[in-house]
């Protein structure tokens, strides 16, 4: 009993010479849960809802004067308005956020070069991408981002083989890292680049691979944009399958609330296998 009693008053006193940390302003304290909440439901794939919580972190920094955190806020609403398929709110947000930050962050380059690509600006993209590029010297820990957003520009301008260069160093580059999404990133441009380059068999292993990433980060934009390429790749190999995957692309964007893919998955489903014929589906036509 006594032992125990020397126990808990050590307890006590070490509690009392320790100096607790002083709890943040309560408006700083409300932006800090704001911008938490909003990463959270991003990670989940709630991207709607991802939005309206940057969106009023934004809205809290700014009242306090906070720039850092209004400008990365402003980032985190870019990334969400991209993922959403609204490109062009993404540039509108971006504006602001490098007013905010007075120089062009190398995240916002980033972010800026994603949606220009979207919206099929290229020659806006490589001028943001040369930028990074700049930015992101030696050893930067956005290299492997960097080469995937290249690739995705070379593959835009119809260069596969430069492409999946790009995107297989990228790939090395983020082996043994704990960076899943930007892995799956990499097998989906690979696979996209195989199938430009002609080489379907080959883009089939990788896009499924992206897919099994995609899946188990439950991430509902991509894993539709993997049915989709999936689709693609069974269409040129002139496989039923296609029809398939065109339709778990459809379901999974219906459900997730992703009108625009959902929208590019309808139309491949209907090209693919018009008035629901059966028997060899139409091949795709470039």
């Amino acid at each position: 009993m006594r032992a125990r009693i020397l126990l808990i008053a050590s307890l006590i006193l070490a509690g009392c010479g320790a100096t607790p940390r002083p709890a943040d302003p309560p408006r700083l304290a409300a932006a800090l849960e704001t911008e938490s909440d909003g990463a959270k439901r991003y990670e989940r794939g709630d991207y709607s809802a991802a939005a309206r919580r940057f969106n009023e972190a934004v809205r809290i920094y700014i009242s306090i004067d906070d720039i850092s955190g209004v400008a990365r806020n402003r980032r985190h609403l870019a990334r969400s308005e991209l993922a959403l398929g609204r490109a062009d709110a993404a540039l509108l947000v971006l504006a602001a956020a490098e007013r905010s930050d007075g120089v062009l962050a190398l995240d916002t380059l980033l972010i800026k070069a994603q949606a220009q690509l979207a919206l099929g600006r290229h020659e806006a993209a490589k001028q943001s991408l040369v930028a990074a590029t700049d930015q992101c010297a030696g050893a930067c820990p956005q290299l492997a981002s960097v080469r995937l957003l290249q690739g995705r520009a070379a593959l835009a301008e119809q260069r596969p083989a430069d492409a999946l260069a790009h995107a297989e160093i990228a790939l090395e580059l983020l082996r043994d890292k704990n960076e899943a999404s930007e892995t799956g990133n990499a097998w989906r441009l690979i696979a996209a680049a195989r199938l430009a380059a002609g080489d379907a068999t080959g883009a089939l292993p990788a896009a499924q691979a992206a897919l099994d990433i995609d899946r188990r980060q439950a991430l509902p934009e991509k894993i539709a944009r993997d049915w989709l390429l999936i689709g693609d790749i069974q269409r040129k190999l002139e496989t039923r399958d296609a029809v398939d995957s065109y339709q778990r692309a459809l379901d999974v964007a219906n459900a997730a609330g992703l009108g625009d893919i959902a929208g590019i998955a309808a139309r491949a489903l209907a090209e693919a296998n018009p008035a629901g014929e059966t028997g060899r589906i139409q091949p795709i036509r470039h």
